[in-house]
């Protein structure tokens, strides 16, 4: 009997930045048909709980989130769970993500995000496109945040993995757990947190087993939830590496494929 289903985002359900509105209202109907008969509904993403509640707005008090890369879990707007940096291995992590050529970044906090720019890029698509309570701050970030910091995400449109590849992967390669969540992102989050520890939180927390969990994803941020689920799905769309990891795999996000599943269900 399965009794938890959890599925990453952007990729998965939708595609990547697409904001309040953009997944198929199907998804509404089955999910509260599914928690009706205590199903539980995980979204776990690299998406804020803000964002992710945006997008499931007709079915956010039933579902909960593993957001910021699975550094925290919410029930609705209960914390449950939460993997924070001590702040100095904060503070190194964002000054080296300064330094990092092309790039932007955002630091992802406890209650907010946190960017430097108004003008930039990155500060549109994660208002206009994601939804976010995120704040342009200005250069100093490390004197202006006062919260835990969950997450620290390098940005660029296109070229996240080869930018960050030179020396800031092998510089932070054994202090923090680095994976790649598309073409643009780069997210360090603490070596105890990630997709895979919430996952395995949920399942401890509520007594569920890996033969009673189903899993969605498409890139390299899913492959870790893999292994704590008996029926694990890459869509069609996901990477390489993601589809050998899955146990099964589906049609794409365009064409419904985790709905199809869910509705098979």
């Amino acid at each position: 009997m399965v009794k938890l289903i959890v599925s990453d985002i952007d990729g998965t359900l939708v595609g990547d930045g697409q904001g309040e509105g953009a997944l198929n209202p199907a998804y509404y109907d089955v999910i509260h048909s599914l928690t009706a008969r205590g199903v539980k509904f995980m979204a776990c993403s690299g998406r804020q709980r803000l964002s992710i509640a945006k997008l499931f707005r007709p079915v956010e008090k039933e579902i909960f989130y593993a957001c910021d890369g699975g550094s925290m879990v919410f029930q609705d707007e209960e914390l449950l769970y939460a993997k924070t940096f001590p702040r100095d291995t904060a503070e190194r992590l964002i000054r080296d993500a300064a330094m990092v050529e092309k790039c932007d970044f955002m630091v992802c906090g406890t209650k907010h995000a946190y960017c430097r720019w108004e003008d930039s890029e990155l500060y549109r698509w994660m208002t206009e496109g994601y939804g976010y309570d995120i704040r342009a701050v200005g250069s100093d970030l490390c004197g202006t945040i006062r919260e835990d910091v969950v997450k620290v995400s390098i940005y660029h449109h296109n070229h996240a993995e080869q930018l960050t590849e030179p020396w800031f992967r092998p510089r932070w390669k054994d202090e923090v757990k680095l994976t790649l969540a598309g073409i643009q992102w780069l997210d360090c989050v603490p070596e105890d947190a990630g997709k895979g520890a919430a996952l395995a939180f949920m399942q401890q927390h509520f007594d569920i087993k890996p033969s009673e969990t189903i899993v969605f994803g498409d890139n390299q941020n899913d492959i870790e939830m893999f292994s704590l689920a008996e029926r694990s799905y890459a869509v069609a769309n996901a990477r390489d590496e993601v589809k050998k990891a899955a146990s099964h795999e589906c049609e794409s996000y365009d064409k419904e494929g985790v709905l199809s599943v869910l509705r098979g269900l």
